[in-house]
């Protein structure tokens, strides 16, 4: 586990945020070093999921990871049924939290669902410069972050080298 590659991982997400660089950091090493400890001090958390049972690695690995990026409130978990509009405004509300200038604009979206609000969204973000990044979760929830454009790829790929599992839009 190289954790030079994990902060540089996180910080696609948290930008120059060096305390939520290191509690997500933390948090992460955790489930990547010893899994079993990672569920027993997030059991009330995982409970929440209806995850009590043992969790196979991958799965625990990627709710970890959804998580952690919630708690720093750099993660929106949509449901398939939500306006399109209120998904936006929870990617603002990323873009916020990362001190990002730009927003999506509300206006230029079409108002789509299900899996083609995705696509719809990607659309607002790229002329931004930014990606959206779809965090795996066996569910008919879309946990969504967002991150530079030019970046989404060396993220995907130092996703899938920690034993993470994202789809970059």
């Amino acid at each position: 586990m190289n954790q030079a590659n994990l902060t540089r991982f996180i910080q696609f997400f948290t930008l120059a945020d060096s305390n939520a660089t290191q509690r997500i950091s933390e948090r992460l090493m955790l489930v990547l070093q010893d899994a079993s400890a990672y569920q027993a001090q997030h059991a009330e958390e995982l409970a929440e999921r209806g995850m009590e049972a043992a969790l196979p690695p991958q799965e625990l690995r990627d709710v970890a990871l959804i998580d952690a990026l919630l708690s720093e409130d750099l993660l929106w978990e949509s449901d398939a049924q939500d306006p399109i509009a209120e998904t936006a405004e929870g990617l603002n509300d990323i873009l916020e939290q990362q001190k990002r200038p730009e927003r999506l604009r509300l206006i230029a979206i079409r108002n789509t669902s299900g899996p083609e609000q995705l696509d719809a969204l990607q659309d607002a973000l790229e002329p931004l410069g930014l990606a959206l990044v779809l965090l795996t979760l066996d569910s008919d929830a879309y946990p969504l972050s967002v991150v530079a454009d030019a970046q989404a790829e060396k993220a995907r790929q130092l996703a899938k080298e920690l034993g993470f599992t994202l789809t970059v839009y």
